[in-house]
């Protein structure tokens, strides 16, 4: 069955990378995810140039591609494939770092993320997402929210315009990315 998914993932990622905004100028960083039990994307407006998203709960998918405006110039993404039982494993872990800090970096952001999460009224996507605009005040940015339980692969990159954030919600894993839009 794990193979199955993972050809699935993968035809669904090449089909995807054909057919959602991309064009060869700027940073794009993509989210493909199996197994979506919610979604929900703000802060700018959806445009084909720079900021697509598309979810279905009836296939149980969700994809998300993006134009960074990158902060620094010494960067690259790094692609993952993470299951839900990795993200559960990886915050279970018991210390003092961060576990987003590897992929939220700017701690400011890391921070504003975080406590803007304690004052969400209701653990879905959508309130998240509008927790998150109305508490993060960042206008040119992107805001998803993936409640997946199966599988997700994605780019991360380590630059202080992005953040790819997972945050445990009572039994949820909620995977919540932002970035400034290169909207050129």
């Amino acid at each position: 069955m794990h193979r199955f998914t993972i050809a699935v993932l993968l035809f669904s990622v090449a089909y995807t990378g054909a057919n959602i905004c991309t064009d060869d100028t700027g940073y794009w960083l993509f989210t493909i995810s199996e197994g979506v039990t919610d979604f929900a994307y703000g802060g700018s407006k959806l445009n084909s140039k720079y900021y697509c998203f598309q979810g279905c709960l009836n296939t149980k998918t969700a994809v998300q591609n993006y134009k960074v405006q990158l902060a620094g110039t010494n960067t690259s993404a790094v692609e993952r494939t993470r299951t839900i039982k990795d993200i559960r494993s990886l915050h279970a872990q018991v210390g003092d770092e961060d576990p987003n800090a590897a992929t939220c970096v700017d701690p400011v952001l890391r921070q504003d993320v975080a406590n803007a999460l304690k004052k969400t009224t209701q653990n879905n996507c959508k309130n998240i997402v509008n927790t998150l605009v109305l508490n993060l005040n960042r206008p040119g940015w992107a805001i998803t929210c993936i409640k997946f339980d199966e599988i997700s692969m994605d780019d991360a990159t380590t630059d202080k315009n992005f953040c790819s954030y997972d945050a445990s919600v009572n039994d949820g894993i909620y995977t919540i990315r932002l970035a400034k839009l290169d909207m050129s």
